[in-house]
């Protein structure tokens, strides 16, 4: 543990003269560039679910967010943003909230400035295309990409290089949770017993983006290994692929995890009522897997209609007890869009989602699943350019 710790800090320090190198950039009283967003999601939505107390026909905002981001200089940038709609209690490990997507500085150096290191809470790296469309396009995500088996927004830092215009690596160091040991497992009605917290919390990206044939192929790819709870370690393979052709697009994410210690919670959960614990007794479990394949496809039909359709399948079990299959969640949806403007990120939706969750027969848990009719509106404001 000392010997990464050490590592980590000459890697720090080894990057001392490079930042230190003589600005010869002007400084402007305040930020050259300057955009402000609003972002925000709303409508009515019909949900018909197996559970009688899950269906509801209401009114519903989905997404309401400020974005803030811009450059300082040519070598400066930033960005922050809110979401109204997530609670603004501090977390635990890195003292920001759930509400705060983002709050980084990102610092361009070298030769044609093709390094850039990061620094603050930021998106995940992770080979993932769901992970970057705006989140007011989709209208379900993965368990993946809300969170529940990885961190995505995420305090740490990260440094890249871009080779030329179409290829780029590096690596991101971020908190493996922004959750405390003990708040995250007791938040959740899990016991800490058997388990000792980690002296270093954090995980590891090595991740690379491609783009191929004039840019109509893409690629995000990376590896993460991350610690939770002490000596247990979890390893995540991330491919991310996107295709665009003409009006159609169209990405794949494929994902593979092994958790040395269970932080997701999700098979260890099951497998703790299956054992008759009752909360605040449930204990996380070790090699625990995740897989996931998630698609989606739209077709621009017209400068004001669009078409979308999106699936997902997400598999969680144990390497130790019953099945690598013990939960297995589908997503999906179909929708239709109209941008009355040009020029102006509106759109008008009218929307079918699914969820469907089925269960191992050893578990004995009645499977669930959810219809979802909406309509409503999406629009990205722009407050303010510069």
């Amino acid at each position: 543990m000392l010997n990464i710790k050490l590592g980590i800090a000459l890697c720090i320090l080894g990057q001392i003269p490079i930042f230190a190198q003589q600005d010869t950039l002007t400084e402007p009283i305040s930020a050259e560039k300057l955009k402000v967003e609003f972002y925000f999601r709303g409508g009515f939505l019909s949900d018909t679910h197996s559970r009688e107390e899950n269906s509801s026909s209401h009114f519903q905002i989905d997404n309401a967010r400020l974005n803030i981001q811009g450059d300082y200089n040519k070598s400066l940038g930033y960005r922050v943003r809110f979401r109204f709609n997530k609670p603004f209690a501090t977390t635990s490990m890195d003292n920001g909230s759930a509400a705060l997507d983002y709050a980084y500085i990102t610092y361009r150096f070298g030769h044609k400035r093709t390094w850039e290191a990061t620094l603050g809470k930021q998106l995940s790296v992770m080979g993932s295309f769901e992970k970057d469309i705006n989140p007011l396009y989709e209208y379900i995500f993965t368990d993946y990409l809300n969170g529940v088996y990885a961190n995505v927004f995420l305090a740490g830092a990260q440094l890249s290089y871009k080779i030329n215009p179409k290829h780029s690596f590096g690596i991101q160091i971020h908190n493996t949770l922004n959750q405390t040991f003990d708040n995250h497992l007791k938040g959740n009605q899990f016991s800490t017993s058997g388990y000792q917290s980690s002296d270093l919390p954090i995980g590891g990206y090595a991740y690379w983006n491609g783009s191929f044939w004039d840019g109509r192929f893409k690629t995000k790819y990376s590896y993460n290994m991350a610690q939770f709870a002490h000596s247990y370690y979890t390893h995540s393979i991330s491919l991310g692929n996107k295709l665009q052709i003409g009006q159609h697009t169209a990405y794949l994410d494929l994902v593979y995890s092994h958790m040395g210690a269970d932080f997701g919670l999700t098979s260890s959960r099951l497998l703790s009522i299956h054992d008759g614990l009752g909360e605040g007794a449930f204990t996380m479990r070790k090699n625990i897997v995740y897989k996931c394949a998630v698609s989606r496809y739209d077709y621009q039909l017209n400068d004001h209609w669009s078409l979308t359709g999106k699936g997902g399948i997400e598999i969680t079990g144990s390497k130790n007890t019953i099945s690598e299959q013990l939960r297995t969640n589908y997503i999906y949806f179909v929708a239709a869009q109209y941008a009355p403007f040009k020029t102006q990120d509106l759109r008008f939706y009218a929307a079918y989602v699914g969820n469907t969750i089925t269960y191992h027969d050893a578990l004995r848990k009645p499977d669930e699943q959810l219809h979802r009719f909406t309509i409503g509106a999406y629009y990205t404001l722009p407050i303010l350019k510069r």
